[in-house]
């Protein structure tokens, strides 16, 4: 991606949160405010590069998943100039039922513990269903068996580390080890890829692996395998945590269709996204960068309103995150920003000495 589109996102990024964190108008300059700012957002991905398509095959469906993710992002970015009260009842206009707090007495999945078929079949729920979805879509997304198997012991990691704020994460030892790892995850993680080779979809090596040993593997030694790496960890991590996180701060409860349409729409714009990244890994130079930034976009979006409307939200808790949490994972983002550093700017110089 371009220097020159970096520098016009960070831009953007500031002027929004600038104009929409605090807004103490009537609810109708707020909407004036939403739609200018749609309206900048569309004009802004359309002074990037022109969409050319990372997909090649049936790339009028691909467009249409593209511009639908600009509309989910224009939705997104209306509601952010909104207060929490108003966002919450607009999305009444999708469905009636809305527009009341997401009730604290959900189901959890830590009721009962006992290790017995009733409680095991009592989780298998709706959520169960879309939690296997989940993974055979991303599948298709990330389509590298080592860095799906990592991300998925890291799932688990995620919601350890967050249950103490989303209640839903909350689970018993069974249902991690059990349904998660291994039927929800793994079972479906091959069933996705297995599907994907079937159908001649190609493969992607995100760590560089052919036919070295561990330590030779590009991931270690090249900043482009790295970023590559680290971003799609960062990307998938904010996707996990606001799904749960925009249920509950406009009160959209988990059997909702906009739960559903969510995952579609992240389905669209993450494979043109990760497609995209894998051509310009690969030395594409002349790849677009519209989708990667429509999904950081997204994410920004998502995080936005997860953070501006904690007033009120449905069933979280608002309780301190322990250091023993909160430090590990400041370190091991701030590590891996170093390490991307570090490498770049060694890869640049040995550039530079092989070119002179």
């Amino acid at each position: 991606m371009r220097f020159q589109e970096q520098i016009l996102f960070f831009i953007s990024a500031c002027t929004l949160i600038y104009f929409a964190y605090e807004n103490d108008y009537d609810n109708m300059k707020n909407r004036y405010r939403g739609i200018i700012g749609c309206i900048l957002f569309i004009c802004m991905m359309g002074s990037l590069r022109p969409y050319n398509g990372p997909i090649k095959r049936f790339i009028g469906y691909w467009r249409y998943m593209f511009w639908l993710g600009v509309c989910y992002n224009a939705f997104l970015i209306f509601l952010i100039f909104q207060n929490e009260i108003e966002a919450r009842q607009l999305m009444k206009l999708g469905d009636e039922s809305l527009g009341r707090s997401v009730t604290k007495d959900m189901h959890t999945y830590d009721d009962n513990c006992e290790f017995e078929l009733v409680n095991i079949v009592d989780n298998l729920d709706h959520y169960f269903l879309l939690h296997c979805l989940n993974w055979f879509l991303l599948a298709f997304l990330l389509r590298d068996a080592w860095l799906l198997n990592f991300w998925q012991i890291f799932d688990e990691v995620i919601e350890l580390s967050w249950q103490h704020i989303l209640p839903h994460f909350r689970e018993c030892w069974w249902d991690h080890v059990l349904l998660d790892v291994l039927i929800g995850n793994t079972l479906f993680i091959f069933l996705g890829l297995w599907v994907s080779k079937k159908l001649g979809i190609e493969q992607f090596d995100w760590l560089g692996r052919k036919d070295k040993s561990f330590t030779q593997w590009l991931v270690w030694h090249d900043y482009k395998y790295f970023g590559a790496s680290f971003g799609t960890w960062l990307a998938v991590t904010i996707n996990f945590l606001t799904g749960f996180f925009l249920m509950n701060q406009l009160w959209v409860p988990p059997k909702c269709w906009m739960v559903s349409f969510r995952l579609f729409v992240w389905f669209g714009m993450g494979v043109l996204s990760w497609q995209e990244q894998w051509n310009d890994l690969k030395g594409n130079k002349e790849q677009s960068g519209q989708c990667r930034y429509l999904v950081v976009w997204t994410l920004f979006a998502e995080t936005f309103i997860s953070i501006k409307f904690l007033k009120n939200a449905g069933n979280i808790q608002y309780v301190d995150t322990p250091y023993y949490i909160s430090i590990p994972w400041i370190a091991t983002i701030i590590i891996s920003l170093s390490v991307y550093l570090i490498m770049r700017v060694k890869n640049k110089r040995i550039q530079k000495i092989k070119v002179k």
